[in-house]
């Protein structure tokens, strides 16, 4: 079965500085969506020359590459700093 690149689970990486403009509840949607993304391509089922398509545009899918570790370590590094209001209740 051959899948079309914009049918796979993918997300686009955002600089750090891009970040920083976005509310606070893109950056909680942004975080749900790279927690959702295939843990390796071994796992997934992906053929090769989809995977080949996804890094060839510099999209995020897989948990395992230094793209989805920085992605999530600059999201994370931004909601660090963010204020944190409990919620009511």
């Amino acid at each position: 079965m051959s899948k079309s690149i914009a049918t796979l689970k993918t997300m686009k990486p955002v600089p750090p500085e891009d970040l920083e403009k976005l509310h606070t509840g893109s950056l909680l949607t942004r975080l749900q969506g790279l927690r959702s993304l295939h843990a390796s391509f071994e796992t997934s089922d992906w053929s090769p020359e989809a995977r080949d398509a996804v890094e060839a545009a510099g999209l995020v899918a897989f948990k395992d590459t230094e793209i989805w570790q920085t992605a999530f370590q600059n999201l994370k590094q931004r909601l660090s700093r963010r204020e944190h209001f409990p919620r009511a209740g």
